[in-house]
């Protein structure tokens, strides 16, 4: 092959491979966007393949605000027991009325259409009280997949401000679940009944 025809012949390859070589960049553009979207999509949902409503972010920054208020029994905020914690956020998202008051118990069996496996943020850890495991008697919010807020550390006598100092009782956050009592299972206020 004389010289004239290899030059011919190798910009005619190099002419092949930019133009492959342009359509891979294409393609690599296309499923990088692509990937882009389907990681957008991803992140919007929850550990438990459920979209994540867009209530529940504010619900974490405000319940967080509480952090540090002393516990009171039947308390109705600022300072809450468990149950009015959670009633409280779930007033605040019209999730139940603005009147409607539960227990823990109540809450528990209210909620049974809405129980998940595996808890995320929004949820309500549910934990048992007395030997039998009959009657849920605390609850706590899931901050995110290890961390719950919620009011402790008092009881049906803690009604003061010092009586909740004296049994070191607020609104703190912590693991869970927790080990000192014993796991009923978590609920998802925010999702629909027929679920």
């Amino acid at each position: 092959m004389d010289k004239k025809k290899r030059m011919e012949a190798v910009k005619h390859i190099g002419d092949e491979l930019s133009e492959a070589l342009g359509k891979v960049l294409d393609l690599i553009t296309y499923l990088k966007g692509e990937i882009k979207e389907l990681m957008d999509v991803a992140q919007s949902f929850n550990g438990n393949g459920n979209e994540v409503d867009i209530r529940i972010p504010a619900t974490t920054a405000y319940l967080m605000k509480f952090v540090g208020n002393y516990y009171r029994w039947s308390g109705d905020g600022p300072l809450f027991d468990c149950s009015g914690l959670i009633v409280e956020e779930l007033r605040m998202n019209g999730v139940i009325g603005r009147n409607e008051d539960l227990t823990a118990d109540q809450l528990w069996k209210r909620f049974e259409k809405q129980r998940v496996a595996i808890p995320s943020e929004g949820c309500v850890v549910c934990y048992w009280r007395g030997p039998k495991n009959e009657i849920v008697g605390h609850v706590e919010y899931c901050i995110n997949d290890k961390l719950s807020i919620g009011a402790s550390g008092g009881g049906k006598n803690t009604k003061t401000v010092e009586d909740a100092i004296k049994h070191n009782a607020f609104i703190k956050v912590r693991p869970y679940p927790r080990t000192d009592r014993k796991l009923a299972g978590y609920f998802n206020p925010f999702l629909k009944e027929e679920q």
